[in-house]
């Protein structure tokens, strides 16, 4: 169960420093920028458009290169993200991708980058269908089963925390899509390694963008020794 009150709190403390160390999520998003012409039906354009966990905007910031005059319409957990998008001129809303604060059928496409993996699809994706028009797009990226695996190395038997969250495997995903009414799926699946120059690095990118937050339940303070284990 996702706490989102304390995910809220975690990005919404990072919000302003967020679009310095989020070099990961950029790429994400120039990646799916690229992608995007090759995998849209000839001819789309979308009327309205909405950016699914928008965070500071940099996603909506990409759309906008490709759709300059499209009605765009940004949504965050994180009021303090929601904030930066709109100091980039952008429309956004505070609200949870689980249960949107939308009208059905009000976008022809949704985006959403790097959001998903924090939503239960089973839930999310209903959601996602529902403000989309019948024939609208749903276009994202999410994180896979395998993410971060050092990380969750280095912490076993430290303690019985989860470090990293557990991931949800692409055709768990394609089938919940199917369930909700989504059609023509196609799923692209790409390993991308980041690399730091020790584990304290790595360590504060993850918090620094406020993606620190797991599911499990961890000691406050870790000893000397136990650190030492992680190194």
């Amino acid at each position: 169960m996702m706490e989102k009150t304390k995910i809220s709190e975690a990005f919404g403390r990072a919000a302003p420093c967020y679009d310095t160390l989020a070099v990961f999520q950029r790429q994400v998003c120039e990646k799916m920028l690229c992608l995007l012409p090759e995998w849209l039906p000839a001819g789309f354009v979308p009327k309205k458009v909405l950016d699914g966990g928008c965070g500071t905007g940099f996603g909506a910031e990409c759309l906008r290169c490709l759709w300059p005059e499209v009605a765009l319409t940004g949504c965050d957990l994180s009021d303090a993200m929601v904030e930066c998008m709109r100091q980039k001129g952008f429309e956004a809303v505070p609200g949870d991708l689980e249960k949107l604060p939308f009208s059905d059928g009000r976008f022809d496409f949704v985006w959403s980058s790097l959001a998903l993996q924090w939503c239960n699809p089973r839930t999310v994706f209903p959601e996602l269908r529902r403000v989309l028009r019948k024939d609208g797009i749903l276009y994202f990226s999410t994180l896979a089963p395998g993410t971060l695996p050092e990380i969750g190395f280095a912490f076993s038997g430290v303690d019985g925390s989860k470090r990293v969250l557990e991931f949800y495997p692409a055709g768990e995903l394609e089938k919940c899509l199917h369930q909700v009414g989504f059609g023509g799926i196609r799923l692209l699946c790409e390993r991308r390694v980041m690399y730091y120059p020790d584990v304290r690095s790595a360590l504060e990118s993850i918090r620094g963008i406020g993606a620190g937050h797991s599911a499990g339940k961890r000691r406050a303070l870790m000893g000397r020794e136990a650190w030492k284990k992680v190194q």
